[in-house]
């Protein structure tokens, strides 16, 4: 089943918690804490892998969660990190998040981490200091990132070949590929884009079928609006006309009208146009020419896909524009701007924090680090919410509430938690 958009949930594994031990062995008085670190959750990757061409994996299953990190040992032993978990998807996809894309894995390989997993909670061995040599708390695993993600394939060819249904678009890349599909004389036989790998001598690109357009596809009529993603990666555009059609003018104007309504940058790919079936007509299309140039509408090549006729004309010099957008293309990326990293700017540092006052007068603080500590302190421990005051003192929060106007009876929230029974 082909499927080129998905709704999934994904979930990154949680880190263990940190353990509270002693080290208890013969002829060794006061042997201190011993409890190890909890492991640090699996992450959820995202891998393009050219050995699958469809999101249909997830179609029945929606949610995706990595391993959990393993609670830590005594003798200080970590716990064991949860494994990753790996989803492959085809080359092409982009993964949406909250309207945004997070990952965009055109080629064979690309992957993204996009749900972190938990650290894990450290645990009592890691406390002990020179004030502090019987810590008898240990942290809660963090929670790994959960995340809804909209899944969206826009394959990647070098060509894409469109046009109106039944113009010869599936006969075509069945001709010039070794792909095989349906073809009949009836509209819409094609109901899902084709891939084809057209060799030229040595050289070799990829074809991409789209299922055909008409008017008010890029509205939803028919199946162009849910295919016309396929051709927006594609280096240039095969645009067949059916010389068995009444107006082969009007029918090229319709097919431009809904890639310009659909995505103007669409309208602006390099187009090669392309008279098919001129079998019918005993090859003599002259008369097609004269309209089409009076139109001022380039034609490109002359073919038969049923009869082959003109077929290696047209591939050899639709191979020289193919390699002269790649090369294109290439310049492109290489003139693309580095991105300058700027990490003073996102730090996680325990400092840096925020405090915003609601409307109904309670206090919201914000910063990376200090919701972590929070969210893994163990509440149901003394000595935890003992260690968690010194933090926000040591670090200014405590100070910087009272100055914010936060009192005893105040609602102080640190990221989602209400920790108003414990800042004080």
């Amino acid at each position: 089943m082909f499927l080129d958009e998905a709704e999934i949930t994904v979930h990154g594994g949680n880190g263990g918690n940190g353990l509270v031990s002693w080290r208890k062995e013969k002829f060794i008085s006061r042997g201190g804490p011993w409890g190890g670190d909890g492991g640090d959750g699996g992450n959820v990757i995202f891998r393009a892998d050219s050995n699958t061409d469809t999101l249909s994996t997830f179609a029945q299953v929606k949610v995706f969660r990595a391993k959990n990190g393993g609670i830590g040992g005594k003798c200080d032993k970590h716990g064991k990190n949860g494994e990753d978990l790996v989803l492959k998807v085809p080359p092409g996809t982009v993964i949406y998040h909250d309207g945004s894309a997070v990952a965009d894995l055109t080629n064979h390989g690309d992957e993204e981490i996009i749900a972190k997993g938990g650290r894990g909670g450290y645990g009592n061995a890691h406390f002990t200091s020179s004030v502090r040599q019987a810590p008898d708390f240990a942290e809660r695993g963090e929670a790994g990132e959960e995340k809804s993600l909209n899944l969206e394939l826009k394959l990647v060819a070098d060509v894409g070949i469109i046009g109106y249904p039944s113009v010869g678009k599936s006969t075509l890349i069945s001709v010039i590929s070794a792909s095989r599909p349906k073809i009949g004389d009836y509209p819409f036989t094609t109901i899902t884009p084709n891939l084809g790998v057209v060799q030229v001598h040595d050289r070799r690109f990829v074809a991409c079928d789209v299922p055909g357009l008409i008017d008010g596809a890029s509205e939803g009529k028919g199946l162009g609006d849910t295919f016309l993603r396929h051709i927006e990666r594609c280096a240039v555009l095969v645009h067949i006309l059916d010389v068995n059609r009444e107006d082969v003018v009007s029918d090229y104007k319709a097919i431009r009208s809904e890639l310009e309504n659909y995505s103007p940058a669409l309208s602006e790919k390099k187009e090669v146009v392309v008279l098919n079936k001129v079998d019918l007509t005993g090859n003599d299309i002259e008369i097609f020419e004269e309209e089409l140039k009076k139109n001022k509408i380039e034609l490109f090549a002359s073919i038969s896909a049923a009869t082959k006729h003109g077929i290696d004309d047209f591939l050899n010099k639709l191979l020289h524009i193919v390699l002269e957008e790649r090369k294109n293309r290439s310049e492109d990326i290489t003139e693309k701007e580095i991105p300058v990293l700027k990490p003073h700017l996102e730090s996680d540092r325990t400092d840096a924090f925020t405090i915003d006052v609601e409307k109904d007068n309670s206090f919201t603080v914000k910063g990376k680090r200090i919701e972590q500590i929070t969210n893994m302190t163990d509440w149901n421990n003394e000595s935890a919410i003992h260690r968690f005051r010194d933090i926000i003192k040591r670090i200014g929060l405590t100070r910087s509430l009272e100055k914010a106007g936060a009192g005893e009876k105040s609602v102080v929230r640190i990221g989602e938690l209400d920790v108003s029974d414990h800042w004080l």
